[in-house]
């Protein structure tokens, strides 16, 4: 039998726990359990596997503890674990630079778990390369969106127009102290409404939202 602990000393070390779980790898075939039920189902009357608890102490779930034993991440699934600091930095160094795909296949998790995650740390694998449309630099640089529009097919401001998302994309490392200055620069006008930052609802005082589960657009009333 392997007990839990041995007088005062804890048996599943962290060492124990990876050569054990590095044995099961092997002996299960196909996908590995990574939910407390599918866990409990194999170790059943097994003392040679680990413990529930410890493996949670040591890697925050049993899906991170199979991938620090060297599971293939195919047979691991990570959709319904918690997102690890190192996880989250490894996202937001490679956004950008590797396809979501990749960083999926790295991370042991869909292309749908990591881009929900982009989402909710409020950046873009795009946005977090340093691209960034037109209506996002007008509100960065509290201009108007036409004036953005212009600098940008004038040459003046280095930019692609990328005719999939129909938007440009700017390269905010391009735009030197003198662009800076023309982006900021007041506006001459007499006019007194809102400055137009490519925003239409907001501009129209417009909101989407979800009725009977449909979109529909709806008037803002102040």
């Amino acid at each position: 039998m392997f007990p839990n602990c041995i007088g005062a000393k804890v048996f599943w070390t962290r060492e124990r726990v990876l050569d054990a779980l590095k044995t099961a790898i092997d002996e299960i075939d196909g996908p590995l359990p990574c939910s407390d039920r599918a866990w409990y189902k194999v170790k059943r009357y097994r003392y040679d596997l680990p413990s529930l608890p410890r493996m949670y102490k040591y890697f925050g779930s049993i899906a991170q503890a199979w991938v620090a034993a060297g599971a293939d991440p195919r047979r691991v699934t990570l959709l319904n674990t918690d997102w690890s600091e190192e996880d989250e930095l490894y996202l937001m160094e490679r956004a950008g630079i590797d396809t979501i795909e990749a960083i999926g296949k790295h991370l042991g998790r869909s292309y749908g778990s990591v881009r929900k995650r982009l989402q909710a740390m409020g950046i873009t694998a795009r946005g977090n390369q340093g691209m960034f449309s037109a209506a996002e630099i007008a509100k960065e640089y509290n201009c108007s969106y036409s004036r953005v529009c212009d600098l940008l097919a004038a040459g003046t401001l280095p930019g692609k127009y990328d005719r999939v998302r129909n938007r440009w994309e700017v390269d905010v490392m391009n735009i030197t102290p003198d662009i800076e200055e023309l982006l900021r620069k007041p506006r001459r006008s007499h006019k007194d409404w809102p400055i137009d930052r490519g925003d239409y609802y907001r501009r129209y005082g417009i909101k989407r939202t979800v009725i009977d589960g449909k979109l529909v657009r709806v008037e803002v009333i102040n």
